[in-house]
């Protein structure tokens, strides 16, 4: 009786552990291009949810925690990344790395401009506690989401290397300051320029 408990729990770890190795999880090219798919979709809606499960950036981070308070933030997230459209170059599983190809609208410009001007009139700690006031956020940020609308875009493509990290249930790709500042049109890389 023991026997047969073990072969049936042995039998059962194979299976689980055949399940697991084949699920979103794995590391294969599909897999990879199923993620990039999801994250960037995630961006042009700027689905919260699904950025948090698909993408590790810090600065998105961030942002994807104000937008799920303020609603601004999720506009203003839609209005930076909605023109974006990428493309897949190449799936390095052994370096666990993906290089993609992105296109979107010069936003650097705008964003460095938006940032300059807060700057001159708000404390960084008058800036931090405007955060939570909906008026101040529904002024301020309507101004910057029109300027995006009225952006052009960038005729380059640009090229940058995501990581690729195992997940319990999906693949997550690592977003650096590069990959950032591409997928945003140079918005997030000049405010923090503009800040530092």
């Amino acid at each position: 009786m023991k026997k047969l408990f073990s072969l049936t729990l042995a039998v059962l770890f194979i299976a689980l552990s055949f399940c697991s190795c084949s699920s979103g999880a794995a590391l294969t090219e599909e897999n990879v291009t199923k993620t990039v798919d999801e994250a960037f979709a995630a961006l042009k809606s700027f689905d919260t949810e699904k950025l948090d499960k698909y993408v590790d950036s810090r600065t998105l981070s961030i942002i994807t925690g104000y937008a799920e308070k303020h609603d601004q933030f999720r506009k203003l997230g839609i209005a930076i990344f909605e023109n974006l459209t990428y493309e897949v170059k190449d799936i390095d599983l052994e370096a666990q790395t993906v290089t993609v190809s992105v296109t979107n609208k010069d936003l650097s410009l705008i964003a460095s401009s938006f940032a300059k001007r807060l700057l001159e009139k708000y404390s960084t700690f008058s800036l931090l506690a405007n955060l939570d006031n909906e008026l101040w956020l529904d002024n301020n940020l309507a101004e910057l989401v029109q300027s995006i609308s009225d952006a052009v875009l960038n005729p380059k493509p640009i090229e940058f290397t995501l990581t690729i990290t195992q997940d319990k249930k999906n693949l997550v790709l690592g977003f650096d300051e590069t990959a950032e500042d591409a997928v945003s049109g140079g918005a997030l890389g000049a405010i923090k320029s503009a800040i530092a």
